[in-house]
């Protein structure tokens, strides 16, 4: 249940925008259709970056895996993956990164993931993660730190893209 509670502030009218969860979005309107548009998405902005957190942790899981299967739907045709090497790939590129081993991921243990809305259909994600794996065969540890952008398309979230930056 969302409530709209209309009132007048210092700069003019605003609403203030109160979702089930307790979440509050004040917005200044120079008219209350414009609250009432907004209000439609308030609803659906704490479940998307809910899902995009969870699918964010599923996809770590199936790079340790190596289930490109389960990974195959989670990147978005267009993807564009950048490694904290530099190296950027397609989704078809990455997906047999993983596949072949060249690069085995084999803990990834997220220290922060900070998702947040920018817009209806889009969450950027913000974070870290303490990675082991074999990369070309050598085994490294290292941390990343990462922005990546999910979109809803077809009524799923999917990776569009990733840049990651090795601390040093």
């Amino acid at each position: 249940m969302i409530k709209v509670r209309r009132g007048y502030g210092k700069n003019g009218p605003r609403l203030r925008i109160i979702r089930a969860d307790g979440a509050q979005v004040r917005i200044r309107a120079a008219g209350f259709a414009l609250g009432l548009a907004c209000c439609a998405s308030c609803a659906t902005v704490g479940t998307g970056v809910q899902d995009v957190e969870a699918l964010e942790r599923s996809r770590f899981t199936a790079m340790t895996a190596q289930d490109v299967g389960a990974l195959e739907p989670m990147l978005a045709d267009d993807l564009v993956y950048c490694h904290s090497n530099g190296a950027c790939e397609t989704k078809a590129q990455f997906l047999e990164t993983i596949h072949s081993g060249r690069i085995r991921y084999q803990v990834m243990k997220v220290l922060e993931l900070r998702p947040r809305a920018v817009g209806g259909d889009a969450v950027v994600v913000n974070g870290s993660v303490a990675v082991d794996g074999l990369m070309g065969g050598q085994a490294r540890s290292f941390t990343i730190v990462f922005t990546d952008v999910y979109a809803q398309r077809s009524g799923r979230w999917q990776l569009t893209a990733w840049q990651s930056t090795q601390l040093p």
